[in-house]
């Protein structure tokens, strides 16, 4: 997930792109004549005071589903809390659609465009992988899925 951070905060900053609030607010000024501006509009959550291109939460999460769902399988069903909603609790069927809910948060939120938590998906997704081939070894020298055959070779 901090690998993922590190390349979200890059490509924020390499693109500087708007968020929904501008977008809409000052759509008279981006040249499209189809585009109606609304300087009233205002999205569900406070919008942050940075780039929304790519969605933080989209790359953090994509990057967790991505490994968790390698080391415990995608069928794994989860259910998390959250210390700001004392006593409740959400269940998911799967790593995945966790992750749906968290990219949907954001669009239904008002505070990104869907092709912010898509591009966020891409790069957790692909950090994700790296990590998973690059640095989960297991120290014995056997693969993540591979655990018959590894208890046959030792």
């Amino acid at each position: 997930m901090s690998d993922a951070m590190i390349g979200c905060w890059d490509a924020k900053y390499t693109y500087g792109s708007s968020r929904p609030i501008t977008a809409i607010q000052l759509a008279e000024t981006d040249g499209n004549p189809d585009t109606l501006a609304d300087p009233a509009w205002t999205p569900l959550l406070v919008t942050p005071p940075f780039p929304g291109y790519p969605s933080a939460h989209s790359c953090a999460s994509s990057a967790a589903a991505r490994v968790l769902s390698h080391k415990f399988g995608e069928d794994t069903a989860i259910t998390v809390t959250n210390d700001a909603l004392p006593g409740q609790t959400r269940s998911f069927p799967n790593f995945s659609a966790a992750l749906e809910e968290v990219v949907n948060a954001r669009v239904f939120g008002g505070i990104h465009f869907r092709t912010d938590c898509a591009a966020g998906q891409t790069l957790g997704n692909s950090v994700a992988e790296y990590v998973i081939n690059h640095s989960l070894r297991r120290l014995d020298g056997c693969d993540w899925g591979d655990d018959r055959r590894c208890e046959e070779r030792h």
